[in-house]
């Protein structure tokens, strides 16, 4: 079979799920056409369907269908040997999931098993619970690291669903909490919440290591990998100690010319000037986290003192628009509109995250040259809980 007759054999089976169709006849419809199907055969055909007009929030669904009826028969390639070594991100992501897999099918199944079986295991669920919450950490990780290789490389659709998939199961996994944490529990409500959050964390584990890994493999750097490494502990880790550590053979490159020896060379503003040295040295003790967000709408620069969110330095030259979730992309893209056509050049925000626990103050900015070019945006973001909290004048040191 042709690659051209194998895309429309495989479009042809997603349209089915897509149209209504049973999961049963779609099973079969593969196996007459297959025996084994590439990985990037299915995201292929997947990003096919969204540029047919299928709305990439649709597809989130359809993507748990997709997995379930190719499971078991894509190819597997020859793994990077890079993965076993211990402290390679891979070999980091495999371990936690390992991890993950335990505490499911060896713990928590069986512990709310036992549950309704009349004996008195909630205070280890509830514990299991909370030990299974962390898993937002491998997912921030993935989310903020892996996801950009992806979409540096032009694999959009994939990272975009298994982000939405991953806060699926999140808020599965505090419910499940929430249902465990009762004075009077609801064995029902605990046994279903449980079960579908303990389903939905399994099937993620499959789709990282059967599809995601192997994607990211067949485009991924030394270099890339090794940003994924030095990000790691920005986030922490789900479960397991802090890995060894682990170092690239990177090829050599020329040598980027060393801020510190263009001491000599100044930049006149409007009041004075600087030299390049005490520039960069002023960015990096400013009291926020800084980004700018070219006039292509692509991620150009990191800076400032502050630490706010992590990032990676593999999104650097990325739409801005994917490294925000499905959700919040909308209200972006209407911003970067706005600055865009000049109908705004500043927008506020003020709001304290959920995992941070910190008011957060977030300032867009639309930058323009004298002759009032667009230039890009820069996002400022600030920790102002101190501020906040502050009830009298300091004038002494």
């Amino acid at each position: 079979m042709t690659d051209k007759k194998r895309q429309d054999a495989i479009l042809k089976i997603l349209h089915y799920i897509q149209n209504g169709g049973d999961f049963k006849t779609a099973k079969k419809m593969f196996q007459e056409e297959f025996d084994q199907v590439d990985v990037a055969e299915i995201t292929a055909a997947e990003r096919e369907l969204i540029k047919q007009g299928l709305n990439p929030a649709d597809i989130q669904y359809l993507c748990n269908v997709h997995a379930d009826v190719f499971k078991g028969n894509i190819k597997q390639n020859e793994e990077n040997p890079d993965f076993a070594i211990p402290g390679h991100p891979v070999h980091t992501i495999k371990l936690e999931n390992t991890v993950l897999k335990s505490l499911v099918n060896d713990a928590l199944l069986p512990d709310l098993a036992k549950y309704e079986q009349g004996k008195d295991t909630l205070k280890k669920i509830r514990q299991e619970l909370k030990d299974l919450a962390t898993i937002d950490k491998h997912y921030r990780r993935k989310e903020t690291s892996l996801f950009p290789i992806m979409n540096k490389y032009g694999i959009t659709a994939p990272p975009e669903v298994m982000w939405g998939v991953d806060d699926d199961i999140r808020a599965l996994i505090r419910d499940a909490q929430k249902a465990a944490s009762q004075d009077k529990v609801n064995v029902d409500e605990l046994d279903e919440t449980i079960k579908k959050a303990c389903h939905e964390v399994l099937e993620m584990i499959f789709k990282e290591e059967e599809i995601m890994i192997p994607m990211i493999d067949e485009v991924a750097s030394q270099e890339d990998w090794y940003n994924v490494k030095n990000e790691e502990k920005q986030i922490g880790y789900t479960l397991i100690r802090e890995p060894m550590n682990w170092q690239p053979q990177l090829p050599k490159k020329s040598s980027p010319v060393d801020v510190k020896n263009l001491s000599s060379f100044f930049i006149n503003f409007k009041e004075g000037a600087l030299n390049l040295e005490q520039l960069n040295a002023i960015f990096d003790l400013l009291p926020f986290a800084l980004t700018f967000i070219d006039e292509n709408d692509k991620v150009a620069y990191f800076g400032g003192g502050a630490t706010i969110y992590p990032h990676s330095k593999n999104a650097i030259g990325n739409s801005v628009f994917s490294c925000h979730t499905a959700k919040s992309r909308p209200l972006i893209e209407k911003m970067f509109k706005q600055m865009h056509e000049g109908e705004f050049d500043k927008y506020e925000f003020h709001f304290t995250p959920h995992m941070m626990g910190r008011c957060l103050y977030l300032r867009y900015y639309a930058v323009h040259n004298q002759e009032g070019k667009y230039l890009g945006c820069l996002e400022v973001a600030q920790d102002v809980t101190d501020i906040r909290n502050w009830t009298s004048e300091k004038r002494t040191i």
